[in-house]
């Protein structure tokens, strides 16, 4: 049960819409940028807390440099219910973004900072977590402007002790238009 929840969450929290299309040198502000998001949604029994309910929202603003290369990020908002011990958490963060494409395949780089509330004491209410991701993807043409996309990264700056994150590893999932 554990490994198909673990598939959701790589599947739904990584549903992430950007957008990479033909732009030229003279291409207006409004041409180079583009808007998405994506929904995440995963529940099941974790090793410490018992079951939980998750929820997600990513919105995401991008700007098209070239056809090849576009910035931008997301904004990160997470919702966690563990029912049996009656907590709740609420995480957010921002993720600014680079993606270089070669054709169909592409090098994407991200540094998340994610709030997440602390159980150390009212004195440290929040701690901010750090990721730097970097990996690489593949790009299927769905027709039109659409894309499945699929991308594997490794975070550099991962520390086991954080406990933030399960894994270095990212893989996820994410159409785009």
């Amino acid at each position: 049960m554990r490994r198909w929840s673990l598939a959701l969450l790589f599947l739904f929290v990584s549903l992430i819409a950007m957008g990479q299309r033909e732009v030229y040198d003279d291409a207006k502000l409004s041409d180079r940028l583009y808007f998405g998001g994506g929904l995440g949604m995963n529940g099941g029994t974790d090793p410490y807390a018992g079951r939980y309910f998750f929820i997600g929202v990513y919105p995401v603003i991008g700007y098209m440099v070239n056809s090849q290369f576009s910035v931008g990020t997301s904004i990160t908002y997470q919702y966690y219910s563990y029912s049996d011990i009656g907590q709740e958490i609420h995480q957010y963060g921002i993720a600014p973004f680079a993606r270089y494409n070669f054709g169909q395949l592409f090098l994407y780089t991200e540094y998340m900072m994610l709030s997440t509330p602390t159980y150390y004491g009212p004195s440290q209410p929040r701690k901010t977590f750090d990721r730097f991701l970097i990996g690489v993807g593949f790009s299927q043409p769905l027709g039109g402007r659409a894309s499945l996309n699929v991308m594997g990264m490794y975070d550099m700056i991962w520390k086991r002790t954080d406990y933030a994150f399960a894994s270095p590893w990212v893989f996820r999932v994410f159409v785009s238009f």
